[in-house]
């Protein structure tokens, strides 16, 4: 028996925009099951998490790392700049999600924060994979100055330019995170507001307290413990690792970052100087 299920699949494979509307409705869905909610920096440690509260629960997640039209917009222009993503069914469910969260339905989110250097590096090289993953193309792998030039952009873009703690969390959730010292010795603190509570985990913490934290946070069983390795890069051989051996950035931008708001919030002053003694010098 033909069923509106199946006659759907042909139409949302030759329609982009049927394809669009059916995943805010399946987002949609999820939205009214008091789904799991990541809402966070990319590049902070949210694969590793995924995988551990997956494997503990049956509640549904989503994952969105912008919500806000200019950040699902820059987004999506990253991806066909990289030739990747054709169906970006992940922004669609990004639309889907912000428009969902402007009731006023309580919810519980996390948010991952990490050293900016380190995201805008490994975002970099995470890019590449994905190219290599999509459409065959093969890694960058000449001048390590090369790869330089595209942190430091990213860095400029996304660390100097902007902040995505203002940008995105803060329209989406009316959660300030500026507006209570984060403890930095603990690498958590949990914000609330009338519809929201967030978790704000650092990635450098989440092998220790990750999976304590997250499962509190949400009700959950233990968890698994979170691995810190992304599968991307695993191999010792791979020009993320050369990079961080002997790549170099520029000092000033350094400097620059550390001295952002979001860097000396999340970080003390002992840890920024070990970042910066860290990429100036080379990973120890």
């Amino acid at each position: 028996m033909t069923t509106m299920r199946s006659l759907g699949r042909p139409l949302r494979r030759s329609s982009s925009m049927v394809d669009r509307k059916m995943t805010h409705r399946e987002t949609e869905k999820r939205m009214a099951k008091d789904p799991i909610i990541i809402f966070s920096m990319g590049r902070t440690g949210t694969t590793s998490l995924t995988d551990a509260i997956v494997s503990a629960t049956d509640r549904p997640l989503l994952k969105a790392h912008a919500l806000s039209a200019d950040g699902i917009a820059r987004r999506l222009a990253k991806s066909e700049r990289l030739g990747i993503n054709r169906r970006p069914r992940h922004l669609w469910q990004c639309e889907q999600i912000a428009q969902s969260l402007r009731s006023t339905h309580p919810r519980r989110i996390l948010s991952g924060v990490r050293d900016p250097i380190a995201v805008a590096t490994s975002d970099h090289f995470y890019g590449l994979a994905r190219q290599r993953e999509t459409n065959g193309s093969v890694w960058m792998t000449g001048d390590l100055g090369d790869h330089a030039q595209a942190v430091e952009r990213n860095l400029r873009d996304n660390f100097i330019d902007r902040d995505w703690f203002r940008d995105e969390l803060l329209p989406a959730t009316g959660i300030d995170v500026y507006n209570t010292p984060f403890p930095a010795p603990v690498g958590r603190v949990t914000l609330h507001n009338a519809n929201y509570c967030a978790l704000i985990l650092r990635a450098e913490n989440l092998a220790s307290i990750g999976a304590a934290a997250v499962a509190d946070h949400f009700d959950l069983p233990e968890l698994t413990s979170i691995p810190r390795q992304n599968r991307t890069f695993t191999s010792n051989k791979s020009p993320y690792r050369d990079f961080l051996a002997r790549g170099r950035l520029n000092h000033d931008l350094i400097d620059e970052v550390y001295q952002t708001r979001l860097a000396r919030h999340f970080y003390s002053p002992e840890e920024l100087t070990a970042f910066t003694r860290r990429w100036k010098e080379g990973q120890p």
